[in-house]
């Protein structure tokens, strides 16, 4: 008899509770593993998959254990190697709902996935349960869109979501998650090198691709705009904010006034293909910025951040404020100038737990700060430390925007008054 401790590989993003130790009479240098391609369901979806790896030998048998009257498995026996599949009605109730799931292997491994369904709701393309999300904001002018890319690697994964103000042309706030898999495997070349930046500028809807130049700011041409049903390009967007609500910042054109087009979503947080360093460079990434603005401290909070990437996920917000009534015109569109840049950081201490963000029910277990700078020359002498913030305070110079709002509630308040600079560990202008 020969007790095996197996550790359990989790999927990116996913937190999946397991039981583990088998006792077995036979040792197979194989690890039984079982994974599932998600956690967390939209109301509309009715399908999910898992994979399963180990002993080939081995056989494994699936069943339902709770939420049996909305969820069903497809196909309740398998050989190790062989995917497995569960079906689930739609949620039409207000309240969403649970199924727990269970694997089990001939070997006596086994594995319970936990698997939320999403509540019916009216913005179900927008309700979902990223860490990085704030809550959705109501406006005539406000437009939230998520743009999604293919990884070098296969996998399609969101790239960033934004609330973007038609009226301001500007967004309010762009949310991505920050994870070694969007600045790894580099699939592509720029210039004849391996730098990442594209600077392919576009309106959201553009194709671009690279071409040769000898000038690198305008090494990329516009293929076309978006054609309904065809994806051919990895565009995965929509243009749903017309183009004539949007700055047109195409090759060396700037965005007008004498203001830099300044990245929310840093270029150099997304080095993986093409596409996924192109859509930084769409307009409605872009904030109308101070030409010195990005030339010192911004700059090094930016290469500060990139420091605490982690297995967990890094979940940053940088969003805008308008407090002084700021325009700039060009092509016959009047562009809001803000007044303040803020970024917004979350994470977990260890930064390897595994668990999902709303899953955590201890204030200790995270890290959490904000930083805001305004948009003028004076921003690049500003040290990070007098730039630290709250987010709570961000939330209440925003009139109440709630940031990250998959905390557990229980903890959400706490977390969000966090302000420990020093715990961040990251370098200074006066200390670089």
């Amino acid at each position: 008899m020969r007790s095996i401790n197996r550790s359990v590989v989790a999927m990116l993003v996913l937190t999946l509770s397991f039981m583990g130790c088998a006792v077995v009479d036979d040792w197979s240098p194989y690890e039984s593993i079982a994974t599932i391609s998600a956690k967390i369901l939209d109301y509309r979806e009715t399908t999910l998959s898992g994979a399963t790896t180990g002993e080939p030998s081995y056989k494994w048998t699936l069943e339902v254990l709770q939420g049996g009257e909305f969820c069903s498995v497809v196909n309740r026996f398998g050989t190790v190697g062989n995917p497995f599949a569960l079906k689930f009605d739609k949620n039409s109730g207000e309240t969403e709902r649970m199924a727990q799931v269970c694997i089990t292997f001939s070997d006596g491994y086994t594995k319970i996935f936990t698997i939320r369904q999403l509540a019916k709701t009216k913005n179900p393309d927008y309700d979902k349960a990223w860490g990085e999300q704030p809550d959705y904001q109501e406006g005539v002018s406000l437009v939230h869109k998520t743009y999604y890319t293919t990884l070098s690697d296969g996998r399609r994964v969101r790239n960033f979501s934004v609330c973007y103000d038609t009226d301001k042309i500007c967004s309010r706030w762009v949310a991505y998650p920050a994870h070694p898999v969007y600045t790894s495997g580099r699939s592509y070349k720029v210039g004849g090198t391996t730098a990442g930046r594209t600077n392919a500028w576009a309106f959201d809807d553009a194709v671009t691709q690279y071409k040769y130049s000898s000038n690198w700011s305008t090494a990329y041409e516009i293929v076309s705009t978006y054609l309904a049903g065809k994806d051919a390009y990895d565009t995965y967007t929509e243009p749903i904010i017309p183009q004539s609500k949007q700055a047109d910042i195409r090759f060396n054109s700037g965005i007008g006034g004498g203001y830099a087009r300044g990245h929310m979503l840093p270029s150099a947080d997304r080095y993986n293909t093409w596409n996924t360093n192109a859509q930084t460079c769409y307009s409605t990434n872009i904030m109308a910025q101070d030409y010195d603005f990005n030339s010192g401290s911004w700059a090094v909070l930016e290469n500060n951040v990139r420091t605490k990437i982690c297995s967990d996920t890094l979940f940053v917000v940088v969003g805008t404020l308008f407090e002084k009534n700021k325009t700039v015109s060009k092509n016959g569109r009047t562009i809001s100038v803000p007044s303040h840049c803020y970024k917004l950081l979350l994470r977990t201490k260890k930064g390897s737990t595994g668990k999902h963000i709303s899953e955590i029910t201890s204030a200790d277990e995270l890290m959490c700060i904000g930083f805001i700078f305004e948009n003028n020359s004076a921003a690049k002498d500003t040290s990070l430390k007098d730039a630290a913030v709250s987010v709570a305070e961000i939330e209440r110079r925003t009139g109440g925007l709630e940031f990250f709002r998959n905390l557990h509630p229980t903890i959400a308040g706490e977390v969000k008054r966090q302000c420990d600079f020093y715990s961040w560990k990251f370098s200074d202008i006066n200390n670089n």
